[in-house]
C-alpha cells in the first residue's frame, strides 16, 4: 500500500512538471511569431530624403539660416531645421510639390548668379536677404509659394524643436501633475 502511494505521489509529480512544460512551450509557441517581424530587414521603413545635389543641399541650409539665424539663441542651422525640411517634403509632400521646391531651390540659384554673380550660399546674410526679397515679391506665383513654403517648414522644424520647446515654451511633458491635497480659499463650503 505505502508503495502504491509513493508511485502515485511520482507520477503527480510528473503530471505537474509535464503540464507546466506545456504551458510553457504553447505560450512560447503564440510568442515566437510576434518577435520574428522585429528581425525584418523592412521593419521600419526606410526615411526617404529629397533627391538634391550639393549645391542645392548648401542652398537649402544657406536659404534656412537666413530665416532663423543664430543670435543669442541658437539658430536654425544649429538644430539641422534643413534636414527637417528635406525629410519632410520627401516623406510627406507629393512628388509635384517636392519637384516645385527643388525647382525653386534651382531659382533661387539662379536669382543670385543674375543679382551678385556669385552662389547663395557664398553671399554674405544682407545680400541673402535681398535675393530672398526678390522672391517673395516676384511676379510668378511658383517664386512665391517656394519661398512661402520654404518659410513655413523652416518655422515649424525650428519651433517643434526640443531646444524651442524646452527653452520658450511651458513645456511639460506631463502636464497638469496632480495635487491631492490642495486648500482652496473663499469656498463657503467646508471640504
Amino acid at each position: 500500500m505505502a508503495n502504491a502511494r509513493y508511485f502515485y505521489l511520482i507520477l503527480s509529480m510528473e503530471r505537474r512538471t509535464a503540464l507546466k512544460s506545456l504551458a510553457i512551450s504553447i505560450w512560447g509557441i503564440m510568442l515566437l511569431p510576434g518577435c520574428g517581424t522585429g528581425l525584418e530587414e523592412n521593419a521600419l521603413p526606410e526615411v526617404k530624403l529629397l533627391p538634391l545635389n550639393a549645391l542645392q543641399k548648401a542652398n537649402l541650409q544657406s536659404l534656412v539660416d537666413t530665416l532663423i539665424p543664430k543670435t543669442d539663441t541658437l539658430g536654425a542651422v544649429e538644430l539641422e531645421v534643413h534636414g527637417f525640411v528635406d525629410r519632410i517634403l520627401a516623406n510627406c509632400h507629393e512628388l509635384e510639390v517636392q519637384n516645385k521646391f527643388i525647382q525653386g531651390l534651382s531659382k533661387l540659384e539662379s536669382k543670385s548668379q543674375m543679382m551678385f554673380k556669385t552662389s547663395y550660399n557664398a553671399l554674405e546674410k544682407p545680400e541673402r536677404e535681398l535675393v530672398l526679397i526678390g522672391l517673395d515679391n516676384a511676379e510668378l506665383e511658383a517664386d512665391k509659394e517656394f519661398f512661402d513654403l520654404a518659410k513655413e517648414l523652416t518655422v515649424l522644424g525650428y519651433t517643434t524643436s526640443e531646444y524651442f520647446l524646452t527653452n520658450f515654451t511651458n513645456y511639460q511633458m506631463v502636464p497638469g501633475g496632480y495635487d491631492g491635497c490642495v486648500a482652496v480659499p473663499n469656498t463657503p463650503f467646508k471640504i
